[in-house]
């Protein structure tokens, strides 16, 4: 095994004909995997004593934004002791160990699922988030629960189709939710146990549409008429967090969560740890008018609480975030985050958009954006600002008629 001196600069230039696994003699147990695609991928390699047998851990990719190596590095003590305290299985290991303690009863694999995703994974995925997870606890309740007591390995699965099929009728949304969470716990207990289950799923399965794409968005609506309707919201902080909201795109929850170490209000930035799908965090320019909100939202801060937006409400001895936001007679919260994206397009470049809304980044975004990998602090403060301008024209333009409407969003 070839050995090297693990640093990024050195790791970068890396090219090989074949794969080629390297080491370093100064850092014991971490090896570096090179394809000749170039794809670098960081495993940890220990002696597990009680297997009398040589484990290995994949970490992950080598990237070349950060100090990617510096990180691998640390990670290599974490990993050996999940070697030695057993943490650390194969997949049929982990079958045997399943097998041995039993089938799950249904209920019984959702608890073990979600347990599953919310720990922190060895695959590097983002874990589930808490309420994410209490979600999928009841929808199970409300729709799974007959079958809750059963083995996996008896469930009805032609009952729970029929079932899921008669509901996605009256409640789609529900059913489709029901049906992921019934198809992820069986294909979970399927691979841990080495089955082969059949997966609940609908017969039909329903296409999931914005709503702009399903007509509930009313864009009839002049703008100024919604925003009317949000400045008459006694409480400022949630009249503050909707108009943050409608300047910004921001998901709802990751925004009422937000803290004030998250906020720079001096160089106009806001850093969200979490992106929706993924562990990393982003750090996002806002426009010159959501700087002003901010500065609004800190003079009227509670000094007993970190949260941007704190809730009244003290439950124990903290205070939390708000809830989530009421839908209004003309507005509910997601509406904001369609009216932005409509401005979006039309003022700002495809990939800073995207980057500014908290999106996921395609292939086709990230090769616009190069070797950094984020749009410049330059591009996204003038893609920010140009859409606060946008979305303010829209606050005083006259009402249009329906077929202008019908033409402009066709």
């Amino acid at each position: 095994m070839p050995q090297i001196k693990f640093t990024d600069t050195a790791i970068r230039t890396l090219a090989v004909e074949k794969t080629t696994w390297f080491s370093d003699k100064s850092c014991k147990g971490l090896r570096l995997c090179v394809t000749p695609t170039g794809t670098k991928t960081w495993y940890v390699t220990r002696w597990d004593s009680n297997a009398q047998k040589t484990r290995s851990v994949k970490l992950a990719q080598w990237a070349a934004k950060g100090a990617h190596t510096a990180w691998a590095k640390r990670q290599v003590g974490k990993a050996s002791l999940d070697i030695q305290e057993g943490n650390v299985r194969t997949r049929n290991e982990q079958a045997i160990a399943v097998q041995e303690a039993g089938i799950p009863t249904f209920r019984g694999a959702l608890d073990q699922y979600i347990d599953h995703r919310t720990s922190e994974r060895a695959s590097g995925k983002a874990r589930m988030l808490e309420p994410t997870a209490k979600s999928y606890r009841g929808a199970f309740e409300n729709h799974l629960s007959k079958w809750g007591d059963v083995l996996v390995s008896e469930l009805p699965v032609l009952e729970i189709n029929q079932y899921l099929n008669q509901l996605q009728i009256e409640h789609p949304h529900a059913a489709q939710r029901a049906s992921t969470i019934a198809g992820a716990v069986v294909r979970f207990v399927n691979r841990l146990c080495a089955l082969t289950l059949p997966i609940p799923a609908l017969l039909d399965n329903t296409q999931m549409k914005s709503r702009v794409q399903t007509g509930r968005l009313d864009m009839q609506i002049p703008w100024i008429d919604r925003k009317r309707e949000i400045d008459a919201i006694e409480n400022e902080h949630i009249r503050l967090c909707w108009l943050v909201t409608w300047y910004t795109g921001f998901r709802g929850r990751s925004l009422r969560s937000l803290k004030w170490d998250q906020v720079d209000r001096d160089r106009g930035l806001v850093t969200f740890k979490r992106l929706k799908r993924q562990e990393t965090s982003r750090t996002i320019a806002i426009a010159d008018d959501v700087v002003r909100l901010f500065d609004r939202l800190w003079e009227i801060k509670y000094p007993d609480c970190d949260y941007v937006f704190p809730s009244r409400r003290i439950v124990g001895d903290e205070r939390g975030h708000l809830d989530d936001l009421d839908r209004m007679t003309l507005t509910a919260a997601g509406d904001l985050r369609h009216l932005w994206m409509s401005v979006a397009r039309e003022v700002c470049p495809r990939h800073v958009h995207r980057w500014l809304a908290q999106q996921t980044m395609t292939d086709d975004d990230l090769r616009m954006l190069g070797h950094y990998g984020e749009p410049s602090h330059e591009e996204q403060k003038a893609g920010a600002d140009a859409i606060a301008s946008g979305v303010n024209r829209q606050f005083s333009k006259t009402p249009e008629t329906v077929v202008e409407l019908a033409t402009k969003h066709a």
